[in-house]
């Protein structure tokens, strides 16, 4: 009985560790790819991981899963299946990719990823097709090393989407853009910019990327400001703390970092001279969507190297 009674206390209080931390390092991203946890109990490392589920506004959001992995192919494996049947810790969130859906077989060489599925996959809604296939090309794109998605089924490339027939451009890649936003007005110089925003739960921050595709020939730091200021994206829930009085005096890049010069609004407090920690990241992390920087360094124009957020 004594031995009954320390065993399942060992339990509650391994499952017990793993809530807390669960629910401390849950959803909220930071630059750091890896937040590793070490279970004693069983010898496992549990990292935190970037999956891409849908939310309850139909936006496919970056979100954090924690599961131990070996390889680049369990890395996908485990993702894989977290896009067909969802992760219990993310009660909020939504699979994309059809239920029953089989993993066949993952082929990984050099930076490239071949998926082959069964043909369950073909049973996506119409309506979430799309979101489907940026799904599972932003969730695979954060492993290390992996940039270019190709995507089979029985062996044989799946070269149209299954309801629109709507043709995959291969390399698959994320240039195939997520949470598009059109703004044409022709079919010619069209481009497209990558804005991170956050948003919120009952339970959870977390953040959200948008495609602008649009014509404008502007530098794409000003369409990220001018995004992030805009009322219509609020409107739509989708949340950048950055006030519309906030304004870019400059940016530059040199030696592989982006510096820019804000006025004074960018503090969140202007006594102490801070800015908030969301802030940077929908910042940086979209500035890294859509620059080959490795660092970007926030100044004013009084204050100098106010601070700074690297890629990982």
């Amino acid at each position: 009985m004594v031995m009954i009674k320390k065993y399942i206390v060992n339990k509650f209080v391994l499952y017990t560790l793993i809530f807390v931390l669960l629910t401390i390092f849950t959803i909220i991203p930071t630059t750091e790819n890896k937040f590793k946890v070490e279970i004693n109990n069983d010898n496992k490392i549990y990292e935190s991981n970037y999956v891409y589920l849908l939310d309850d506004d139909n936006y496919v959001a970056k979100v954090i899963s924690y599961f131990d992995n070996q390889s680049i192919e369990d890395n996908i494996r485990t993702k894989i299946n977290i896009l067909i049947d969802g992760d219990k810790s993310l009660k909020s969130f939504y699979s994309l990719i059809p239920k029953g859906t089989i993993l066949k077989n993952v082929k990984v060489s050099k930076d490239k990823v071949y998926l082959d599925f069964n043909k369950d996959i073909l049973n996506v809604n119409e309506y979430m097709e799309e979101h489907m296939i940026e799904a599972i090309v932003y969730t695979l794109t954060e492993t290390n090393g992996i940039n270019t998605i190709y995507i089979s089924v029985d062996g044989e490339p799946l070269k149209m989407l299954p309801n629109s027939k709507k043709e995959i451009p291969y390399p698959l890649d994320r240039n195939f853009g997520i949470n598009k936003k059109y703004d044409l007005d022709s079919l010619n110089d069209i481009d497209k910019t990558i804005i991170f925003f956050a948003k919120s739960s009952e339970e959870y921050e977390y953040y959200v990327p948008v495609t602008k595709v649009s014509n404008v020939s502007k530098e794409k730091i000003d369409i990220i400001i001018e995004e992030l200021k805009s009322p219509v994206n609020s409107q739509e829930n989708l949340n950048s703390y950055i006030s519309n009085d906030v304004k870019l005096v400059s940016s530059s890049i040199e030696n592989g970092k982006m510096n820019l010069v804000f006025n004074n609004y960018i503090f969140s407090d202007m006594n102490s001279k801070e800015i908030l920690e969301e802030v940077k990241y929908i910042l940086s992390e979209s500035i890294f969507e859509n620059y080959n920087v490795k660092e970007v360094i926030f100044n004013t124009e009084e204050v100098k190297k106010i601070d700074s957020m690297s890629k990982k």
